[in-house]
């Protein structure tokens, strides 16, 4: 019997793969991933997100201002944004977040949080799970998720690096969490530590 897997977060729009897309879709299909979060990252790419998810079944689509492209947004990036959710009722938020790292520096912080917020408060209004983005700003999302949560909805860190002392935490607002290679540029002990934490509530994706 093959392993049902849901791939939790992945960027199917991504003008790179698009050409290959159903291709990879079906292949994965083949070989046990039931269903894709597609995560869209700004406001060109939600309507392809969408109609993705009109032509797969497999594709949850995931709508959200990813804090890298937070400059380019428009004035009326909010309400589009709540149009998008009205007329897909299977969306989920995401990918949102925040980032202090090389790329996110880059980008003003403070605009970054009301953005950040904005998103997760329609998430728990339309009670829409949410995918997070967060590169070494974990304490900051603590304290936004703990004024605006807790999120019965769901809330999935992508590539979690936090610290163990926070997973409980965040579990007891609805987060869940995910690992990438970047885990493995932690340090042995603090990597062993948070995944022990993370496993021990159940709350890995």
């Amino acid at each position: 019997m093959t392993m049902k897997l849901f791939d939790a977060h992945c960027h199917l729009q991504d003008p790179r793969i698009l050409n290959k897309t159903p291709q990879l879709i079906a292949t994965a299909l083949d070989t046990g991933v039931v269903r894709f979060a597609v995560n869209g990252v700004s406001e060109k790419d939600w309507n392809l997100v969408k109609e993705m998810g009109e032509s797969h079944q497999s594709v949850i689509p995931c709508f959200g201002l990813h804090p890298w492209f937070i400059e380019e947004r428009t004035p009326n990036w909010f309400n589009t944004l709540k149009e998008f959710f009205q007329i897909t009722p299977s969306a989920a938020v995401g990918e949102v977040g925040l980032d202090k790292g090389s790329h996110g520096k880059k980008i003003d912080f403070n605009d970054q949080v009301e953005v950040f917020q904005r998103q997760l408060e329609l998430a728990k209004e339309l009670n829409r799970p949410v995918s997070v983005h967060c590169v070494r700003a974990f304490g900051d999302l603590l304290e936004i998720m703990k004024s605006t949560g807790p999120f019965p909805a769901g809330v999935i860190l992508h590539s979690f690096l936090g610290s163990a002392e926070m997973v409980p935490e965040f579990a007891n607002l609805g987060a869940y969490f995910s690992f990438s290679g970047f885990l493995m540029s932690m340090k042995k002990e603090k990597a062993t530590k948070m995944l022990k934490a993370d496993f021990a509530g159940n709350r890995c994706t």
